[in-house]
């Protein structure tokens, strides 16, 4: 699974899917093969209050990503074992699944599905991608709320895109622990920025991306102790399920949290979705 690029996922159209449903995952199990998650320029302050923020070089961008976790292999603190997201904040990208973007031809994007996910089926019975009865291609009202998600952060894009490139072209990154898929600010170099660096910044939106960065890198040193912890550390024992039905509301209360401050609940038709 690639959250750059949305490889595996498949392009939603009205012809593939029209009688395909789909469930919701019961926690985020999906997310613990995920090193990083992508974020708009919207996001960056309030992943910056939970993670550090890294930059990942995609098929054509630079783009600042949530950092799930520090080692190239292991576990993140941020899922426990049993897939309960333990943040408080919810990466948009992680509150749509089974549903993501994926690009097309002319730098667009639209709206796709991991059909591979465990989560979908070919006929009806979860939650239906189209509403019933129609001769065009509408989406029922939850996948609808998802595609907004979606749709915003496809939108929030390019903005994004061009703030990361004003701080690589001004030489303000580095790679993070000398990995280099990974990219920080170098705080020397943005304490060094002159007048026309910072009005350069400024006039490619790149300011708030700036300093959401830098404060985020102060996530980087309790994270390493909590990976390393958790190599060591021995399994614990399965929670009864008395203690997994008391804990589960706290972990569906901040996931319901963040999905509701991203979501859009009107119903929303991505212009992609014609007739394949």
């Amino acid at each position: 699974m690639d959250l750059r690029t949305g490889a595996s996922a498949q392009p939603v159209s009205w012809d593939r899917h029209r009688t395909w449903s789909w469930s919701k995952p019961q926690g985020y199990d999906h997310a613990h093969d995920l090193r990083s998650v992508p974020v708009t320029l919207a996001e960056v302050a309030s992943a910056a209050s939970c993670f550090p923020l890294v930059f990942v070089r995609g098929p054509s961008d630079l783009m600042p990503h949530a950092l799930l976790r520090l080692g190239a292999k292991g576990r993140s603190p941020f899922i426990g074992r049993e897939g309960q997201w333990q943040a408080s904040w919810l990466p948009p990208r992680l509150a749509t699944w089974p549903f993501d973007l994926v690009t097309t031809q002319g730098e667009g994007h639209a709206l796709a599905l991991h059909e591979e996910s465990g989560l979908v089926e070919p006929v009806p019975g979860g939650h239906p991608i189209f509403a019933p009865g129609n001769d065009a291609p509408v989406l029922a009202p939850e996948t609808a709320r998802l595609a907004a998600i979606l749709k915003a952060q496809a939108e929030a894009l390019p903005a994004t895109a061009q703030a990361s490139a004003a701080l690589a072209d001004l030489g303000l990154l580095i790679p993070l622990d000398a990995d280099p898929s990974l990219w920080v600010i170098n705080p020397r170099a943005a304490a060094d920025l002159n007048e026309a660096g910072i009005l350069a910044l400024h006039r490619a939106g790149a300011l708030t991306l700036l300093h959401a960065g830098l404060v985020s890198q102060a996530h980087l040193g309790w994270m390493a102790k909590a990976e390393r912890h958790l190599t060591t550390a021995p399994p614990p024992r399965p929670s009864p399920a008395s203690d997994r039905q008391r804990m589960a509301p706290g972990s569906r209360f901040l996931a319901a949290l963040a999905a509701d401050a991203c979501a859009d609940e009107a119903l929303i038709q991505l212009p992609e979705l014609t007739r394949q």
